[in-house]
């Protein structure tokens, strides 16, 4: 039985989720603030934790961010629990530690899904993982593709911090497509590829962006001078720059036929990357 320690402030809302973990088999240890929080689970050693970020004396941000930096402690996966839905409450959440994230009122089946990957083995399955979807090259289906993106990376189990990643090279990327290679046309289709695999050897995440559009290689921009004064800056660029430094391989191909193929590739055992907990 996997033990979860759920930190929340709100007596009401603690005692309505603890009980629901239980029922569904979980044992339950709980805490009230940050500085409760981070006591348990060093004494409990739990599984799983749910932080609430907002709370009392010692909040969720700092909480985390002292039992990540803790050798026994920083192996525990950790779900962020906030009422805010915002990106930047994600990227923060990520930026202390947090393992993965989730917004309050809670959906339990939701939550549920991120602690089974959070806590499962990482099954050959997972290391072959992949997913492909087409869509209409137009900005309004940008959020099938980020849907896309979400559902691969939980069902392949990657990492968060590393699902962060993805997620802005894969919207960046499709962005330039559905905003610059059908200008002027009809829109065409959009393919998005993504496979958990091994380059040269190293666990990673390979992404392709498939497009008909006109021919355009986004990697022969140069990165932007953001020194620069912004009225002296080179229009656009900032996108690819952020592609380069969010992936560690890219490769850009053209064929009369197939069209416009853009490759990225992600290694999951880099630095910031969880490394897997002991078995």
């Amino acid at each position: 039985m996997a033990r979860i320690l759920l930190v929340e402030d709100n007596e009401l809302n603690r005692d309505m989720l603890s009980r629901r973990l239980a029922r569904k088999g979980f044992e339950v240890v709980t805490a009230v603030d940050g500085r409760e929080a981070i006591a348990r689970a060093r004494t409990e050693m739990p599984d799983l934790i749910l932080m609430d970020m907002n709370l009392p004396e010692v909040d969720g941000w700092q909480a985390t961010g002292e039992l990540k930096a803790d050798v026994a402690t920083r192996a525990i996966p950790v779900i962020a629990l906030t009422a805010h839905a915002m990106a930047g409450d994600r990227a923060r959440a990520l930026d202390a530690g947090c393992d993965d994230f989730d917004t309050k009122p809670v959906d339990l089946e939701r939550l549920l899904g991120k602690i089974a990957a959070l806590l499962a083995p990482d099954p050959p399955a997972a290391r072959t993982a992949s997913i492909r979807r087409s869509v209409p090259a137009r900005i309004e289906w940008m959020q099938e593709i980020l849907d896309t993106v979400d559902e691969f990376c939980m069902h392949a189990a990657v990492p968060a911090v590393i699902a962060h990643d993805l997620r802005l090279i894969v919207e960046e990327s499709c962005g330039n497509v559905m905003l610059h290679a059908y200008a002027g046309r009809p829109a065409g289709e959009l393919t998005l590829e993504i496979e958990r695999t091994t380059v040269d050897g190293r666990p990673a995440l390979r992404a392709a962006i498939l497009d008909q559009g006109v021919p355009f290689n986004p990697l022969a921009r140069a990165d932007p001078d953001v020194t620069a004064p912004l009225a002296e800056r080179a229009i656009g660029g900032l996108g690819v720059m952020l592609m380069r430094r969010l992936s560690d391989v890219q490769r850009y191909g053209y064929d009369p036929v197939r069209g416009n193929s853009l490759t990225l590739v992600k290694y999951l055992d880099g630095p910031g990357v969880p490394a897997p907990r002991p078995t």
